[in-house]
């Protein structure tokens, strides 16, 4: 006889979690709390800028991989007021 440590014999319907203290969390519940950043970034002439919502890290690691191709970069946070919708990356 095969036992299962995870459910309980005759557990009518119910549902209990495998790993009882892990919960899931959403995907939208994450990004909402994420800054946002302002990206600008020249190379000659041409100059890019953007907001995107990023975590810290990424932000770094992001900083550091314009840097490596562009001429000026600027990865700064900004307020959520300050965000301008037309250059948002979502």
């Amino acid at each position: 006889m095969i036992k299962y440590p995870h459910t309980q014999k005759n557990a009518q319907g119910q549902k209990r979690p495998l790993y009882p203290g892990l919960t899931t969390v959403s995907l939208d519940r994450i990004i909402t709390y994420m800054p946002y950043y302002y990206v600008l970034a020249y190379k000659g002439r041409q100059c890019f800028r953007y907001y995107c919502q990023l975590d810290p890290e990424s932000a770094d690691i992001l900083h550091d991989s314009l840097e490596q191709r562009y001429d000026l970069v600027q990865v700064c946070d900004v307020k959520r007021s300050e965000v301008d919708p037309d250059i948002l990356i979502k």
